[in-house]
């Protein structure tokens, strides 16, 4: 990715010269000061940092294109309902959402959509492109659960007691689920750790970490069986940056240690080409040791790859991916970077690619709304935008998916491209014990649609 004046093209747009160059914008727009710089096509990014722009005099006579930032909306009224726990069981099973739901294509173009229940069982929908854009859905509950995410270990140095779906990739005929894993005192009883439902003054003995759960798909079988991608702890792609302290010198309140990962993004140079990086961001939400809360961008060049995540080092002209998180049993960890702690005050469930306007878009709550912002850089965030007023119980888990994408190369479901069939999703809680998977539609309102096809892969 371009860089070095990222900033400035997030703040006051991008324009496209003849050949490929980009011209952004750069002083700060309260001084009064400034100037246009020709920003010439990235360089291949670096193994450990990301590529850097050069900053040029504009060629006499270059044509401008003003690219401005995506602002979204809802395309209409209409309030679907994918899923109703009362209405859609599974015999006398009720198949819940507790997480975001994500998708993806295999490789003979069945898409699969995941969930995780309360229980840390998985689930998951599968059909066709129009089988999952019809309204009522078409695409099929498999009732065999994908994943059985709770072991009930007790043990926080395996990092396997619970453990939910949260981020997909699918290559080759495999597909890699990034999981939230928390170890949670109050689960085992533990005399020492918060008891639920009470205000006993206790620490909550909770601390995470993101494991590599894969299945295989094998068609004509659409199934899938998630196990760990290695013994534990082995199978944990991104550690706590601590030890587990012991439960006395938990927090009070909040997770150590990282969780509730976002979707996996391909990264981007300025110009929309692929820069060969994949991002994940995760949440830390106690601000333990020298960790601040919020959420740390992450980076590899291999998704399936478990140990080869780095963190964001800061730095917000020039971005470094150089901290790995290890296990801390065995080796010290730095803290990671935290990205606009002012805005990301709670989980980043959901990040696209729109090309037109060569932004990405996040999705997000606050207490009185989903929210987007986007960016250029995926580290330098515009202000929030509301999307959709509502509460947590009226939307939470907001995650946008285009399937427009399948069947054109887009397996991870990471763009957006308007073109009737982009979709917030989000569970409603109707009361306790009932839940839906709802969602709406939305549009980019400054671009025209961006159909997918041959000539516009995903």
């Amino acid at each position: 990715m371009q860089h070095g004046a990222m900033k400035w093209a997030m703040l006051a747009g991008v324009a496209v010269l003849a050949g490929g160059a980009a011209l952004a914008f750069s002083g700060e727009p309260e001084s009064g000061e400034a100037a246009w710089k020709v920003l010439l096509p990235p360089a291949p990014a670096a193994k450990d940092r990301g590529s850097t722009a050069s900053a040029r005099t504009a060629a006499s006579g270059a044509t401008l294109t003003t690219l401005d930032a995506p602002t979204l909306g809802l395309a209409d009224s209409v309030i679907e309902t994918f899923h109703d726990s009362d209405d859609n069981m599974c015999g006398t099973q009720k198949v819940h959402i507790d997480g975001p739901v994500r998708a993806f294509e295999d490789q003979n173009n069945v898409i699969h959509l995941t969930v995780s229940d309360p229980n840390a069982k998985g689930w998951q929908w599968t059909g066709s492109v129009t089988g999952f854009t019809n309204n009522p859905k078409t695409a099929a509950l498999d009732c065999d659960g994908v994943m059985t995410g709770n072991s009930g270990n007790t043990d926080p140095d395996a990092y396997d007691q619970k453990t939910w779906i949260q981020a997909v990739h699918f290559e080759g005929s495999t597909v890699y689920a990034y999981g939230h894993e928390d170890y949670f005192g109050t689960r085992t009883s533990d005399p020492d750790c918060h008891d639920a439902g009470t205000s006993d003054g206790k620490p909550y003995c909770w601390y995470a970490s993101i494991p590599l759960w894969t299945a295989t798909v094998s068609p004509p079988d659409r199934h899938i069986d998630f196990a760990r991608s290695a013994a534990t702890p082995d199978h944990v792609a991104i550690f706590p940056h601590v030890a587990y302290p012991g439960d006395a010198n938990t927090t009070d309140a909040g997770w150590i240690g990282y969780g509730t990962p976002s979707n996996i993004i391909r990264g981007r140079n300025q110009d929309g080409t692929l820069d060969g990086y994949y991002y994940m961001y995760a949440y830390s939400s106690s601000a333990y040791a020298g960790q601040a809360k919020g959420v740390c961008l992450f980076r590899t060049a291999d998704p399936t790859d478990r140990t080869s995540w780095r963190a964001w080092d800061g730095d917000t002209s020039n971005p470094g991916f150089t901290q790995q998180m290890r296990n801390p049993t065995v080796y010290t960890n730095s803290a990671c970077a935290v990205v606009k702690p002012e805005m990301f005050k709670s989980y980043l469930r959901s990040v696209v690619w729109h090309k037109p306007s060569r932004h990405y878009i996040a999705f997000f709550r606050t207490s009185s709304a989903v929210q987007y912002a986007t960016s250029t850089d995926l580290v330098n965030w515009s202000d929030g935008q509301n999307l959709l007023v509502s509460t947590s119980a009226q939307a939470n888990y907001p995650v946008t998916i285009d399937f427009d994408g399948g069947d054109y190369g887009d397996s991870d479901f990471d763009r957006l491209y308007s073109n009737g069939k982009s979709y917030l999703f989000y569970r409603k809680s109707i009361a306790s014990g009932h839940t839906r998977i709802t969602r709406r539609k939305i549009t980019v309102t400054n671009y025209p649609a961006d159909p997918p096809s041959s000539s516009n892969p995903g």
